[in-house]
């Protein structure tokens, strides 16, 4: 269940360290070495944030977790906004509640053998294929679970479209109520025109693309195969549809962080499709390698700001980049104004961070920041409350027109013709993903594109309070909905679920009828 190796001088304190350490935060964790739970310490030092494990039955462990003190003091700060000073404010226990996002592995099995995979999957022929019946049934736990309605699914795997009843899958997904569906692929089957207007005449609407970097060296490292020309041309083909696309680089610090403005400006001169780039730092986890004895550090997610204002010029650490969870303001206030209850994104202001780019018609991005005060439009969203004028029900853009929120707003700053009732309609997409695929968006709304990075933990940063927040969540083929690091990393909720469905392989046939 955990790694061995506890002592790697990636993890290692050094003796004095704590005299030059502030202790920011304290939270519950699991050491790496025994799996013994522990009380951890976030500690600051020259700018940086480590989290620092000693278990009194191995040596201590101490990981970089922020390389900037003052990005990761901001998404504090968040989080005492969102949760409450003592952390209690939404009265929600995350851990067996419905997901933001649900997640189905329908399969095991891949077409690459990619050396970071963090699920370790890959062309074993005694890998399974879930029946239709046992997804029927996965997806029936999300529906029965939630109070509020989890609508969002991705499809994953292994490889989730070398299931050969995957474009079905997609159309009973649709049939049941799921009102956007996506795919965590490497876009290697998509390659095949036929086959992408296939997944989105059953219902497919992003996909979640494997996509990390512009040349081929990265994916002979990352990947074990030149794949460029595959991926480039699995874009050219979703271009043709009216799905959307998220480019989802895995980032590790010695191969492809250089590649970050690339991907950039490529997901700019697609932006009428590409809605967003989702970076991983590779979580040390599956076959992505144990930390390094001579200490290089791993990529984290102010390592990804820092370096992306550099390669691209675009934005400020830590003044541009927002956690994920701020977006629960704006689903609290819509869900006051409506009268009704809402999913909110109420992860740890640790797991994820962004910001969002507006692109004009000559391909030309502008950070959000530039023009909106972020902060403050936030804080008054949250506080909207119904004035009795008839404010219940409507799209968002409707609703959020009042002069207290456009204030926020400085034209002067935005680019051209971006006025502030088109970025309230930007909104509306965000809420229903069919206004941002519908036929007049270019005029009535405007090309948007988030940057983001999502850190999973792996057993060296992993944070039980994190895990309890998550709003992305695996389910299980026994009815469990878990969090998605626990899936992966901590109690590894993946071999469980493995070992299982491998049992069953063995006393049926290996592919659905």
């Amino acid at each position: 269940m955990t790694p061995s190796g506890c002592a790697s001088a990636h993890g290692q304190s050094r003796a004095g360290d704590d005299r030059n350490s502030i202790q920011l935060d304290e939270a519950e964790s699991l050491c790496p070495a025994c799996g013994a739970r522990l009380l951890a310490r976030i500690l600051e030092r020259e700018g940086k944030v480590y989290q620092r494990m000693d278990c009194p039955r191995c040596r201590p462990v101490e990981t970089l977790i922020f390389s900037d003190s003052r990005l990761y003091r901001k998404l504090d700060a968040w989080n005492a906004k969102v949760f409450g000073p003592d952390g209690s404010e939404s009265g929600i226990e995350h851990q067996d509640d419905a997901p933001l996002l649900a997640v189905i592995d329908i399969t095991d099995r891949c077409n690459l053998k990619c050396p970071v995979c963090f699920a370790e999957t890959d062309g074993s022929p005694d890998a399974y294929f879930l029946d239709e019946e046992t997804i029927r049934e996965m997806l029936l736990v999300i529906q029965r679970r939630s109070p509020v309605g989890c609508t969002h699914i991705q499809f994953s795997g292994g490889e989730p479209t070398i299931h050969p009843k995957f474009p079905r899958i997609i159309a009973m997904a649709r049939q049941m109520g799921f009102d956007h569906i996506q795919v965590a692929t490497n876009g290697l089957l998509f390659g095949d025109g036929g086959y992408v207007s296939l997944c989105e005449s059953e219902g497919l609407q992003t996909l979640y693309l494997q996509f990390d970097g512009m040349n081929d060296e990265v994916y002979l490292k990352l990947r074990g195969r030149r794949l460029l020309d595959k991926k480039l041309r699995t874009v050219e083909n979703v271009c043709r549809t009216n799905m959307r696309i998220v480019l989802v680089p895995t980032v590790v610090s010695s191969i492809n962080v250089d590649q970050i403005g690339p991907i950039f400006r490529f997901a700019i001169e697609h932006s009428r499709h590409v809605t967003g780039i989702s970076m991983q730092p590779a979580a040390r986890i599956g076959r992505i390698p144990e930390p390094k004895e001579d200490g290089s550090p791993s990529f984290n997610l102010a390592d990804m700001a820092i370096e992306f204002g550099k390669q691209t010029g675009l934005t400020r650490t830590p003044e541009d980049w927002f956690p994920l969870n701020a977006v629960s303001l704006i689903t609290r206030g819509l869900s006051s104004l409506r009268g009704e209850p809402l999913l909110h994104a109420e992860c740890d202001a640790h797991c994820s961070v962004g910001t969002y780019f507006f692109v004009d018609r000559e391909n030309t991005a502008t950070c959000v920041n530039q023009f909106l005060d972020m902060e403050k439009f936030f804080d008054a969203v949250g506080k909207l409350a119904p004035t009795g004028r008839g404010f219940l029900g409507g799209r968002v853009s409707r609703l959020l027109q009042t002069r207290q929120l456009s204030s926020c707003f400085d034209r002067r700053g935005a680019p051209a013709g971006l006025t502030f009732e088109r970025l309230l309609h930007g909104l509306d997409g965000w809420e229903d993903k069919s206004v941002g695929r519908a036929p007049d968006w270019d005029q009535r709304g405007f090309n948007g594109l988030f940057v983001a990075g999502m850190h999973f933990m792996d057993p060296y940063n992993y944070n039980l309070r994190r895990l309890n927040r998550c709003i992305i969540k695996y389910v299980t083929t026994d009815g469990k909905i878990v969090p998605f690091c626990s899936y992966n990393a901590g109690e590894r909720y993946r071999t469980v679920e493995e070992n299982r469905r491998a049992a069953a392989v063995s006393q049926s046939p290996r592919s659905p009828s």
